[in-house]
């Protein structure tokens, strides 16, 4: 057993509240000290720096990705996913391709051994929007994404769900990468990108 003494700056006994609880000053503000998290918000992207996904991949597939920090570990806690598109379009079938895909988009996270762990891959429009649990069918379409009255939708996959607490990290100054592998014609698609958010974490 281990008996201490606390006291305060002026020696006054301190106060135990219900359930043999210290009680202690509230503080509404942060602390004094470096900030060591910033928020991070990126597309991602070919190595080229595109990311607009509605591109033919069904010949040689295109890889977006975002890569871990020469300089601080990143925590990727959400993928945010637009597709839109002219004409209103099935859940059964990929944007307004009356078909679904063929290969799929594969979302997928690689660590640094080259290893790859698959998340998704979606082929239609219904596997998309699964990701998003409070869309139900009566109301997933929306209107006006590229141009006045053609149509798309906005999914969102959380990663604190599935990776908790944080989400994905990628070490900072590996190989270690999420991305998405368009291995299909999703030329359909008249806008398709997909952004992740997060935070890094500094030394």
């Amino acid at each position: 057993m281990i008996k201490s003494l606390i006291t305060d700056p002026r020696n006054k006994e301190q106060a135990f509240i219900d359930q043999n609880s210290l009680y202690t000053a509230e503080i509404g503000c942060p602390p004094l000290i470096v900030q060591k998290k910033r928020i991070y918000s990126q597309f991602l992207e070919t190595a080229a720096g595109s990311n607009d996904m509605g591109i033919d991949g069904s010949t040689t597939a295109v890889e977006f990705f975002v890569q871990a920090p020469q300089n601080a570990d990143l925590y990727i806690t959400a993928i945010s996913i637009v597709i839109g598109y002219g004409t209103s379009a099935q859940l059964w079938e990929f944007a307004d391709a009356n078909a679904a895909l063929t290969n799929g988009v594969q979302i997928y996270y690689e660590d640094a051994r080259g290893d790859i762990v698959e998340i998704a891959n979606p082929k239609t429009n219904l596997a998309f929007l699964r990701f998003n649990l409070s869309t139900s069918n009566t109301n997933w379409e929306s209107r006006g994404f590229t141009v006045l009255n053609d149509y798309g939708y906005f999914t969102a996959v959380n990663l604190l769900e599935l990776m908790p607490p944080y989400g994905i990290k990628l070490d900072m100054g590996t190989s270690e990468k999420l991305a998405a592998l368009v291995r299909d014609d999703c030329t359909d698609a008249d806008l398709f990108n997909i952004r992740v958010f997060g935070f890094e974490r500094l030394k």
